[in-house]
């Protein structure tokens, strides 16, 4: 068993914690052989990891918040230049004149053909991150175009397993899960592919992250905080 927390928020406040301990307040440092400049350092250490921990925090509600007001600007965009491009399709139908495309410099639309059911994703290992999240990656073979819903499972500590929740919508196969609930026993997600037209793959092979006996650690995100990940460091743990 480790002697220290093992993620970042819980260390420091292990840090925060055993700081005032050894410091002894106005008592005085019991006699354990820290040293006065021993226990400065380890203040001016532990001032400094709070600060950047919360810095990080910020930046990272900062981020989510610029992400949701582009994806807000994104699909109005996307809804005006929609309604456009109907209208000029309507207008060279209505006329009957092909050119209309030609001047408005658009392809003319393709009629419909059907489209199949996209294959199964197939996930991969979880991880831990030294945030106490959890990381998934998947992949699917083909069916293009496709977003992924997201599925999880949880285990109390308890052994009492819950039912299949939807945690998220993806367009990225990498995600980070930032909002675990605190004391689960276990956690499963399964992903399933989906096109614009509502067909939907079968469910991918489910897989499990198993946090032992002390259960999942507390996330400092919202639950049901699901973000892509496109790169950086992760351990493995477990």
């Amino acid at each position: 068993m480790s002697r220290t927390p093992t993620t970042e928020q819980a260390y420091i406040a292990f840090a925060r914690q055993h700081y005032t301990i050894w410091s002894g307040g106005q008592a005085g440092p019991p006699a354990i052989g820290l040293s006065s400049l021993q226990l400065q350092e380890t203040s001016d250490a532990t001032d400094a990891a709070e600060a950047a921990y919360a810095a990080v925090l910020a930046a990272r509600d900062a981020s989510k918040a610029a992400t949701e007001a582009k994806d807000n600007a994104m699909a109005a965009l996307q809804a005006v230049i929609g309604g456009d491009i109907d209208t000029i399709d309507a207008f060279a139908k209505a006329t009957k004149d092909p050119n209309v495309w030609v001047l408005a410099q658009i392809p003319a639309p393709k009629e419909p053909s059907e489209r199949t059911a996209p294959p199964a994703p197939v996930f991969g290992e979880l991880l831990q991150t030294g945030s106490g999240f959890i990381r998934g990656t998947f992949t699917v073979v083909s069916g293009g175009g496709a977003q992924y819903q997201l599925q999880r499972r949880d285990t109390a500590l308890g052994g009492t397993t819950g039912a299949w929740t939807v945690v998220g919508v993806l367009a990225d196969k990498t995600f980070e899960d930032q909002g675990v609930p605190v004391g689960l026993l276990k956690v499963e997600y399964r992903v399933r592919a989906q096109l614009s037209t509502g067909m939907a793959s079968p469910w991918s092979n489910e897989v499990g992250f198993n946090f032992g006996s002390q259960g999942s650690p507390e996330s400092p995100i919202t639950a049901g905080s699901i973000v892509p990940v496109t790169a950086g460091d992760h351990r493995a743990a477990g």
